[in-house]
């Protein structure tokens, strides 16, 4: 039986609506909650590194889940468009953010896009490496596109340093930047800069992962000391369109 992502996130979601629901399962709510505070202070240096003030900037959210990133691009006055495969995401932000538009769409669909529109940032964070599909992979990158213009940036994660895909679960397959620079690259896409996101935090170590809970404070103070990617752990990745829209 093949995986069904609509079903798989529609299940977690409804089971979760948190920050470890979208997050990392293994560990507690505790732990996301470092993870999420990485990340925030990841994409402070993404807003720090744009061109400008993100003021009235028009920025789609790909994978919006719990309306964590939703929420940082509305605190930077950008006007905000999330997207999700999940009914639970949509119906809980749309009651959240009336002012803000959501809707159910899978980004790896042929028709995953959102016809007429486009976008200064498309945000997608932690959710290309749960398209198992290669081919879902390839819609994915050219439904972005098609909703990109001159300068759009576009902003993922991914194992960006691995040698080669990885798939150690049914519902993930890490890719590397060889990958993207293929699959983006032909609609006029170019690697504009890579952080490394996460060396300590998000992985399992030797002991019981009751412990590593506990350690989170820790992994995250030496995380943001790291300034090296390693292949074995997510990198955060700024992509820019130099083409124009496709």
């Amino acid at each position: 039986m093949s995986f069904d992502p609509v079903d798989y996130w529609n299940n977690r979601l409804d089971r979760e609506f948190t920050l470890r629901g979208v997050g990392h399962t293994v560990f507690s709510n505790s732990y996301n909650h470092w993870l999420y505070a990485r990340k925030d202070r990841m994409l402070k240096q993404v807003f720090a590194g744009l061109p400008g003030s993100l003021t009235g900037q028009q920025v789609l959210d790909i994978g919006c889940g719990t309306g964590f990133f939703v929420q940082r691009y509305l605190d930077q006055q950008a006007n905000v468009t999330g997207v999700d495969i999940s009914r639970k995401s949509i119906t809980e932000l749309g009651r959240k953010h009336p002012d803000s538009s959501f809707r159910e769409l899978n980004i790896s669909a042929p028709d995953g896009r959102l016809s007429d529109r486009n976008f200064d940032i498309i945000n997608m964070w932690d959710v290309m490496y749960h398209i198992v599909d290669d081919r879902g992979f390839e819609q994915a990158c050219a439904n972005i596109a098609s909703m990109s213009r001159e300068g759009t940036r576009f902003v993922v994660t991914d194992l960006f340093e691995s040698d080669g895909v990885i798939r150690p679960a049914e519902h993930v397959a890490f890719r590397t930047r060889r990958e993207y620079a293929d699959a983006l690259g032909r609609f006029g896409f170019v690697e504009e800069r890579t952080y490394p996101l996460y060396r300590f935090l998000n992985r399992s170590f030797p002991w019981p992962d009751a412990i590593t809970n506990l350690l989170a404070p820790l992994f995250y103070t030496l995380d943001n000391l790291n300034r090296k990617s390693v292949p074995y752990n997510l990198c955060l990745s700024v992509w820019v369109c130099r083409k124009g829209k496709s």
